[in-house]
This record gives structure tokens, C-alpha cells and sequence, in this order.
């Protein structure tokens, strides 16, 4: 059955809807519910810019389709799906539709493309509430279910304010948001390894900035339906290199000011973090999976218990960041460098015991 996408207006049909035009979000999911084609009804016709019109060819998923004036339906007499734009759709709920499992759900009526003025009629202003209304919900869809308790309260609110920000403009990427996780991390380096007390203050602040801030590239990535495996590989490189130049930056100041025994405990914990995490980087690769320094985390999520629930919060990059600031803040950077590079050779221990443990388990499996 031939599916029509009809919006009450160009501007409807053109609206940035997180990142994206309406109509390029619903010819994305007629396309996912496996329509043959899509006719994609607009007053007057509408005739995209080149940004949208490039957007349209990507979303549609090489699946055909026909931009035509409301007026033209008048011609089409064939039994068609008609779609209300502006309203949210669900590709899984019409795909069940268009294979005669379900009714037809709000916004849709079985009909032909003529009868099209029998879908609910929306005024401009309610058809704009409508899609801001959808673009605020996939916004807050991009959160991760493995976010730590310090993402889930703090860091994600912001960067989700921030991304549907920044998803008004149509030019975004999600390799904007990287790089600007990056500038702050070399803002970081920078400010701890010349500002002294003050500089520990003014990096710790920025480590808390790019911990909230590498949230919003896998939000825009989501929200627009550009998350790729390079784009993941990025975002851990960069999350990795921030870490480590933290830690490092720590060291460096407690050196310069005289600190050497908390500056020397550190480099050993530093050591032992770099090593752990080319440990966990390189079986990764080779696992031929996404691109992640996750492993060995995910393999304890699986015990699903209350302790380990916690101490993995603990060790995420959205609690570690948060921590440290409190700790500069209350002038322990000393205590919390020496604490640190004990927790970090307890947590290398882990790694190459789960590595150990897992190379077992594929030897097992390869002998079965």
C-alpha cells in the first residue's frame, strides 16, 4: 500500500524537528517500516533547499519518493495510507499498519490520497507546538541506560539543553561536539600545567565541562540518526586522552610545586590506568565489535548486583570528573592523587583479570 505524508504547510514540512526536517524524520520511518514508496503532500507544492533536500535523500534510505502539491491527490484514486506530518510516528506501529495487523492509529486513515482532507486539520501554531513537542521527546530519548547516577542527575540535563540548542542549527554534527570536548581538554592540560593552585581549580572545572559536554555528540549523533562506529571510536579517543591528560596534568602541578612524593604515587596510578586502558583498547580491536574501553565495565554490569552497580558508577567518567572537583575545591588534590593511584593499580588488577578470564572462556568456546 502506497504511503502519503501529509503536512499542512511548507513551513510544517521544513521545520527543524532535532536537527532534522519533519519531513525528513517521517519519510526515515515510512522507510524503516518497509513502504515501497512515499508520496509527501505539501500545500502549494514545496520545493526544498539543497541542505533538505540532501537530508531527504538520507533519511528516505534509498526508498523512493515524490514531493507533490496537496492539489494533485485530487488524481490519486489508488488506496493509499494517508499520514498526518507533524505527528510523531512510529515505524514499528506502521509497519503492523501497512501489513494489515493493527487498525490505523491516530493521524492515519486508510483511504485514498483524494480524501486527504479527511486527517485532522492543524492551525500553523499548533502544527509548530506539535513538532517542538516531538523534537523536546527525542532529545530526552538520547539518555543512555548505562548512564552513572552524576549523568543521570547533572551532566545529562545540561548537554541535553545544550543539544537541543545547538540541534536549531541545521549545519550541526555530532564531530562538533567532539572537537569541542577536545578544546577543552587542551584548556585543561593547559591551565594545570601553568596555573599552579589556581590552575588546579580552573582544570578541574574544565574536566567537569568536558565531562558534560561529551554527552552532547552521542545525543546529536542519535537525535539525527548519524551514529556511526568512527564517530564512536572518536568520542572514546578523545574521552581517553582527557582522562589521562587530567591525571597528568595533576602530576605535573604537584611536581612543579615541590609535591614529588604525591606527584611520584601519581605517575605510578597514571602508569597504571595508561597500561590498563591500551589493555582493554587493543581487545576491543580485536574483538572486532564497536570501538569501546567499556569491556571489562560491561562484563561487571552483567552480575547485575547493588555493589557492583555502585563501584561501577564510581569509576565512570561522569562521578570521576565531579569528584575531582570537589576534592580540588577543598584543597585534597595531595590525598586524592595518592588515593587515586591506589585505586588505579587495584582497578589494573581487575583488568587483567578479566582479560585473563575472558581469553578462557574463548578457548573454552572455540574447543566446544
Amino acid at each position: 500500500m502506497r504511503v502519503v505524508l501529509v503536512f499542512s504547510s511548507v513551513a510544517a514540512a521544513g521545520r527543524l524537528v532535532a536537527g532534522l526536517p519533519a519531513a525528513g524524520r517521517g519519510l526515515y520511518a515510512v522507510a524503516l517500516a518497509g513502504a515501497g514508496h512515499c508520496l509527501l503532500a505539501v500545500p502549494g507544492g514545496w520545493v526544498p533547499d539543497s541542505r533538505d533536500a540532501a537530508e531527504l535523500a538520507r533519511l528516505a534510505r534509498d526508498m523512493p519518493f515524490t514531493i507533490v502539491d496537496t492539489a494533485a491527490l485530487a488524481d490519486h484514486a489508488q488506496p493509499a495510507l494517508l499520514l498526518q506530518g507533524e505527528r510523531p510516528i512510529d515505524a514499528g506501529h506502521l509497519r503492523s499498519v501497512l501489513a494489515g495487523e493493527v487498525p490505523a492509529g491516530a493521524g492515519m486513515i486508510a483511504a485514498p490520497p483524494r480524501d486527504w482532507r479527511q486527517l485532522p486539520r492543524l492551525a500553523p501554531h499548533e502544527a509548530a507546538a506539535m513538532l517542538d513537542r516531538t523534537g523536546a521527546a527525542i532529545v530526552a530519548a538520547t539518555a543512555k541506560p548505562g548512564d552513572g547516577i552524576v549523568s543521570r542527575l547533572i551532566n545529562r540535563p545540561i548537554s541535553q539543553a545544550m543539544s537541543r540548542l545547538l540541534l536549531r542549527f541545521p549545519a550541526v554534527r555530532p564531530a562538533h561536539a567532539t572537537v569541542a570536548a577536545a578544546v577543552l581538554a587542551a584548556a585543561m592540560i593547559v591551565a594545570l600545567v601553568c596555573g599552579g593552585v589556581p590552575g588546579l581549580i580552573a582544570g578541574a572545572v574544565f574536566y567537569q565541562s568536558a565531562s558534560i559536554v561529551d554527552g552532547v555528540d552521542g545525543e546529536i549523533a542519535r537525535a539525527t540518526f548519524r551514529s556511526s562506529a568512527a564517530g564512536a571510536m572518536a568520542d572514546s579517543l578523545v574521552d581517553a586522552v582527557t582522562n589521562i591528560g587530567f591525571l597528568a596534568g595533576i602530576v605535573i602541578n604537584l611536581w612543579i610545586r615541590g609535591d614529588t612524593w604525591p606527584a611520584s604515587a601519581g605517575a605510578g596510578g597514571l602508569a597504571s590506568v595508561t597500561l590498563g586502558l591500551f589493555l582493554i583498547g587493543r581487545r576491543a580491536r580485536q574483538s572486532g565489535g564497536a570501538f569501546t574501553f567499556d569491556g571489562v565495565k560491561n562484563r561487571f554490569k552483567a552480575r547485575r548486583s547493588r555493589f557492583f552497580q555502585i563501584l561501577i558508577w564510581m569509576t565512570m567518567r561522569d562521578f570521576f570528573a565531579l569528584a575531582w572537583l570537589v576534592v580540588i575545591l577543598a584543597g585534597g588534590a595531595r590525598g586524592g592523587i595518592v588515593l587515586f593511584s591506589a585505586g588505579a593499580a587495584v582497578w589494573l588488577l581487575v583488568v587483567l583479570f578479566s582479560l585473563s578470564r575472558n581469553r578462557l572462556d574463548l578457548v573454552q568456546t572455540s574447543c566446544i
